[in-house]
């Protein structure tokens, strides 16, 4: 099981997205599926859907299908660890879906323990592959581009040699083209797309939350992946989702109208907001603070270090300007739509003394990173969450609980008001 239980027991909607992919599973044992594409927010629940999919499909025991689950961005690592660690799950997973349990004593990292996991699939082909890679790991010099290649066409061979259709799932796609940076690699995108050209019994799941670059790399003409997956958007929670989450998250008697609908409206039903807030919700409740709960979770999730979304709104930032070219004014034109909410190009250049051309090519990397959005001439940050700690813990000191709701409010009103 990759889902646990908790997350199992708080799993919500997504009803339609799961039936798509069931679907879409359905047709590929038939040999007319497509590839899956899931792009959404960061933490909006992709990972959640793809793993509750796989758990699903490892229940229906006589399935043609074996679900590859592979985390992209936990399993990253120099080429030659990635690609035995994508085909230690190959191996495992093959396992899984004959009903057994690996037996193994800590991670795969090396040739010797990929061997212990893959002797236990039982199939030649993925044995016969582990011992080619085995092979060329012993050379003082591996060709890392060929191991990668070796381990993605196993999946066809197997899918030949068994009747069984490998369905690959990959975790935060995206982080694949880290392995650029290595010599022999070059461009991840082009050994994926050469594998999915030479396969035709194996489906594959790719799930993101960097929406620009893999509908880039699906939709353009000069991508390796150019007309390969298909887009899922995964979006928030509507209202009545947002209602159903609170009632699995909060006791019944902070469960009132008022309070799913003003959750609803702060987080817009990002679930990862929602879980963060209903889970303050309940230790403060048991605390005893007094007062409004959710203000008070709003406040120490926001606005206090110690806060999840806090620190998940640093991370993002981070992230996404740690090796980005212009960081500082990149920053720059974040703290500028964070005060002023929506603005043109001109709007925007005007603090920062620099020309409409400039910051034009400023958004559109901020753009890349899925941090603005563009409505019309007008720009803005597309997470409203984001935007209120920048404004409230970077533009200035985070304010005292006392003062913050007015002061949330009076920021929140006025872009409201400038938006219209």
């Amino acid at each position: 099981m990759l889902l646990r239980e908790h997350e199992r027991a708080l799993f919500t909607d997504r009803d339609e997205i799961l039936a798509a992919l069931h679907r879409n599973a359905d047709l590929i044992q038939q040999g007319e599926g497509v590839n899956l594409a899931l792009v959404g927010q960061w933490r909006i629940g992709k990972t959640m859907i793809v793993q509750r999919f796989a758990d699903d499909l490892l229940h229906e025991r006589h399935s043609p299908l074996v679900p590859v689950y592979f985390n992209v961005a936990r399993n990253l690592s120099v080429p030659s660890v990635f690609a035995v660690r994508l085909l230690a799950a190959i191996g495992h997973s093959f396992v899984e879906a004959d009903g057994r349990q690996v037996e193994q004593s800590g991670g795969v990292l090396d040739a010797a323990s990929l061997l212990t996991v893959v002797d236990q699939t039982r199939e030649e082909t993925i044995v016969a592959t582990a011992r080619q890679v085995t092979r060329e790991m012993e050379k003082d010099r591996p060709d890392e581009r060929l191991l990668l290649e070796i381990t993605l066409s196993c999946l066809e061979q197997t899918a030949q040699h068994t009747g069984r259709k490998p369905l690959v799932i990959l975790d935060e796609f995206h982080n694949v083209t880290q392995l650029d940076s290595f010599p022999h690699i070059k461009d991840m995108l082009s050994v994926v797309g050469q594998a999915l050209s030479r396969q035709i019994e194996v489906g594959y799941i790719v799930a993101s939350s960097n929406t620009s670059m893999v509908k880039r790399t699906v939709q353009s003409a000069t991508s390796p992946l150019f007309d390969q997956f298909q887009v899922v958007p995964v979006p928030p929670f509507d209202r009545a989702a947002t209602a159903e989450f609170c009632r699995k998250s909060l006791p019944e008697h902070l469960l009132t109208q008022e309070t799913i609908a003003r959750l609803f409206e702060f987080t817009s039903g990002h679930p990862f907001y929602l879980n963060c807030l209903t889970t303050a919700m309940r230790r403060l409740d048991q605390d005893k603070t007094g007062g409004d709960v959710l203000d008070r979770a709003i406040y120490e999730e926001i606005l206090t270090r110690e806060g999840r979304i806090y620190q998940y709104c640093q991370h993002r930032l981070e992230t996404s300007l740690a090796e980005a070219r212009g960081r500082t004014t990149l920053r720059s034109v974040l703290l500028v739509l964070a005060e002023g909410g929506k603005q043109t190009l001109s709007e925007i250049a005007a603090p920062l003394k620099r020309t409409p051309g400039e910051v034009r090519s400023y958004l559109k990397r901020l753009a890349d990173f899925d941090l603005i959005g563009r409505e019309g001439h007008r720009y803005y940050i597309t997470d409203p969450i984001i935007a209120l700690w920048i404004k409230f813990t970077i533009l200035e000191r985070e304010p005292e609980y006392s003062e913050y709701k007015d002061a949330i409010r009076r920021y929140l009103d006025r872009l409201a008001e400038q938006a219209a």
